[in-house]
């Protein structure tokens, strides 16, 4: 784990810049909330309804070649898309994504806070939980790491930023659990947060983390299913999977225990790639393979997070479908 302090040059940070408004604006914009969701900053849809949020920007790879280019400006550019899909009548997922870069002669690294949380279908507030895990955790990590950023007299952090991560989550994991069986909910939660060239994740759940590299495309999550399970001890082959009428029944969940095993680790990564995030309304859709394809295609962030959502949509749709794309470039 990474001390926040490494992660800095204190000569980077403009002593005299006041920045007091830039962090309420930061944290009124992000994370302070109120019970309304038509105006939340969060990436919390309406039924039926696709969300984006970026620039129609260049994307990262090229289509004739499919080798990595380099974007207009270095640095971390996001899109994301969050769906009722074909089947449901209410989204249980929900998604946030906040890029935060400061230009100018004092520059601070690329920020960039990526969340997916799906709601655990059939139980009754999964909805709400998926809403919640992603305020709570949101709240936690801006107040204990992008605030302190933008003091004027550099202070570093003594808490490594993968400490702060499991941190939020079990803050999400204690704002929802409740011992009454009558009031039930849960849901996965996937935290992927890259300041500079490291990659901080913090996960739960079967949603996914996938890395593209110029040469693979690396799950960097694993499934905390029964499914998956049954794999590793070679009970269920990959091909019978997809037939098998449990597959998605969690074994680890956000909400479902006041004790919460929590996967936690640090990436560095390479100097070009593409982050996607998803919930299995989509992974549970189409191949990885498959993915790869869409993500090689060499189209924008925005035109490959509404391919992958075409791609859902006709093999079924039968679920929620949220996505996460962010390129990055250092």
């Amino acid at each position: 784990m990474s001390n926040f302090s490494s992660l800095t040059d204190p000569e980077e940070m403009n002593e005299k810049a006041d920045t007091s408004n830039d962090a309420e604006a930061v944290e009124e914009s992000a994370v302070d909330t109120a019970d309304t969701p038509d105006t939340s900053p969060l990436t919390m849809v309406r039924e039926k309804q696709v969300v984006e949020q970026s620039p129609r920007d260049t994307g990262i790879l090229s289509q004739k070649t499919h080798e990595l280019a380099l974007p207009a400006t270095p640095g971390l550019q996001a899109t994301h898309l969050c769906h009722v899909g074909a089947i449901r009548e209410r989204n249980e997922d929900a998604c946030m994504v906040l890029n935060a870069q400061v230009a100018g002669h004092f520059q601070q690294l690329p920020f960039g806070l990526y969340m997916v949380a799906d709601g655990m279908g059939g139980h009754v507030n999964g909805h709400e939980a998926s809403n919640l895990a992603i305020r709570v955790a949101a709240r936690h990590i801006l107040n204990e790491l992008y605030l302190p950023m933008l003091q004027t007299i550099d202070s570093p952090l003594q808490i490594p930023v993968q400490e702060v991560l499991t941190q939020a989550v079990e803050e999400a994991n204690a704002a929802i659990f409740n011992p009454d069986p009558e009031i039930d909910g849960g849901t996965t939660l996937t935290i992927c947060l890259v300041i500079g060239q490291r990659l901080f994740v913090a996960h739960v759940g079967d949603s996914r983390a996938y890395l593209l590299r110029e040469d693979r495309l690396e799950q960097i999550t694993d499934d905390h299913s029964l499914a998956r399970r049954l794999q590793d001890i070679g009970q269920l082959s990959p091909e019978d999977e997809a037939f098998y009428n449990i597959r998605h029944m969690l074994l680890r969940a956000v909400g479902q225990g006041e004790e919460l095993e929590i996967d936690s680790y640090t990436l560095r990564l390479p100097t070009q790639g593409r982050l996607l995030m998803c919930s299995d309304g989509l992974s549970g859709m189409i191949s990885d393979g498959a993915i790869e394809t869409i993500l090689r295609q060499g189209k924008s962030v925005t035109e490959t997070a509404d391919a992958l959502f075409e791609a859902a949509m006709n093999a079924g749709g039968h679920d929620n479908i949220s996505l996460i794309i962010a390129d990055f470039q250092f």
